[in-house]
């Protein structure tokens, strides 16, 4: 079922005017029916006079013919064509009733009144008929007088009630429409500014809580890049440290072969290292989320082929004491990148899989513009229910969605496999086919 979405303003219209519309027809309907109630007693008051006048006539005949209303003893005794029209009496005494009789094409059709009414002599049937050719001019231009005032009483009524919509509409309208313009113009330079006035208490406060929630957001997000900023900066000095002193121990070894070394000094100097390494990394990459804007970043020809070779031959220490088969394919491609980020990127993709895989394999895959990175965990490590995903890959898909890159991680049984395509604006996976 489609689900439509109405404006507030369209609603409110259709509201005000259907309200509009149905009082306006119920009073113009009420109206006419007090009208024919009222003419139903003027008759009705009629028939009894006449029945009466009768009554008091000591000389009253079986039917008598008092200005044009037929006054009877026996329903039988009225006119043929009422009785032919109605065969039963009335039984309901001082009620009026109707019917309509149709004439042939050479006489006119007949509205005829009747009622049984009880004087203090007897009982007596009246009836009385109106066609056309009965009523006076006078009858007929006051019928047609109250008709046109009835008309314009509703139209009248309607046009009123339409203009007081429309004033309603705009009174209410402008104010909600200046509030959306002004709360799609918000940014980080207005935030700061005093909020207008609207017109209506309600919209003022649901204007300032609208500034109040976006100014909370965003001192969260000021608050959040720069700690990402200081932090970032903050590391680099101790981890430049520490990848300097263990460049300075490499040289040191180097200088005094004679000297026995501890395998395990050595084995702990490998892991220093390797953590300061991948400090370095997540590092560059925290910095890179911390800047203002990295969308338009210097770009250069890149072999995007060697840059993964470099990428693996760098990272390959972390497979090292690991039953893990690498496979690495890539065919030449060359293009127009951001050879920084696309390093920094890479790298977190390759470093992820080489980190969470203790025994099974691991495939790297370029094509063109397309490279993945798949890795197979078949050992018993006891391991997190989310294998291949830790902060990289996460820091990694935030990297490519401001850089306009196409990304995805795909869970499979025993693994992972991630893809990431350096063309922008791909909508679909399926695009990856022809990226």
């Amino acid at each position: 079922m489609i689900k439509l979405n109405s404006s507030l303003r369209g609603s409110l219209i259709l509201t005000f005017t259907t309200i509009a519309l149905i009082l306006v027809m119920g009073y113009s309907f009420l109206s006419a029916q007090y009208f024919m109630k009222g003419m139903d007693t003027i008759i009705a008051d009629h028939m009894v006079r006449a029945a009466t006048a009768v009554a008091n006539d000591k000389g009253y005949t079986a039917v008598s013919d008092l200005d044009g209303y037929t006054v009877t003893r026996e329903w039988t005794d009225q006119p043929d064509s009422i009785v032919a029209a109605v065969p039963t009496p009335p039984q309901n005494s001082n009620r009026l009733q109707k019917v309509n009789l149709e004439r042939t094409e050479e006489e006119l059709d007949q509205l005829v009144f009747y009622m049984v009414t009880g004087t203090s002599k007897d009982l007596f049937y009246v009836s009385f008929h109106i066609s056309p050719d009965r009523v006076s001019d006078l009858a007929l231009r006051n019928g047609r007088d109250s008709l046109v005032t009835l008309l314009a009483i509703g139209l009248g009524t309607a046009v009123v009630l339409a203009l007081m919509v429309w004033w309603l509409m705009h009174r209410m309208a402008q104010p909600v429409t200046r509030l959306g313009i002004w709360a799609r113009g918000l940014n980080e330079k207005t935030l700061d500014e005093k909020v207008p006035d609207f017109g209506f208490r309600d919209l003022n406060d649901f204007a300032e809580v609208v500034r109040s929630s976006l100014i909370s957001v965003k001192d969260g997000l000021d608050r959040e890049q720069t700690f990402l900023r200081r932090a970032s900066h903050e590391l680099r000095t101790p981890i430049s440290v520490i990848r300097s002193n263990i460049q300075l121990l490499e040289k040191l070894k180097s200088f005094q072969p004679d000297v026995q070394c501890d395998s395990r000094a050595d084995a702990a100097v490998n892991r220093i290292d390797r953590a300061s390494l991948t400090m370095k990394h997540l590092t560059e990459t925290l910095l890179w989320l911390g800047r203002e804007d990295i969308s338009e970043l210097p770009q250069r020809e890149v072999r995007l082929d060697q840059l993964i070779e470099n990428i693996t031959s760098d990272l390959k220490y972390l497979l090292d004491g690991k039953s893990v088969q690498l496979s690495v394919r890539t065919s030449p491609s060359t293009f127009e990148l951001p050879e920084t980020a696309a390093r920094i990127v890479i790298g977190n993709l390759v470093r992820n899989a080489f980190q969470h895989t203790w025994e099974g394999q691991i495939r790297i895959t370029q094509e063109g513009w397309i490279v993945e990175v798949e890795n197979f965990d078949t050992s018993v490590v006891e391991k997190d229910d989310d294998l291949g995903f830790g902060l990289g890959l996460q820091l990694t898909e935030k990297l490519t969605r401001r850089l306009g890159w196409k990304f995805e991680n795909i869970i499979l049984q025993d693994g992972r496999s991630t893809r990431l395509c350096f063309k922008a604006d791909l909508k679909t996976s399926e695009a990856f086919r022809d990226c």
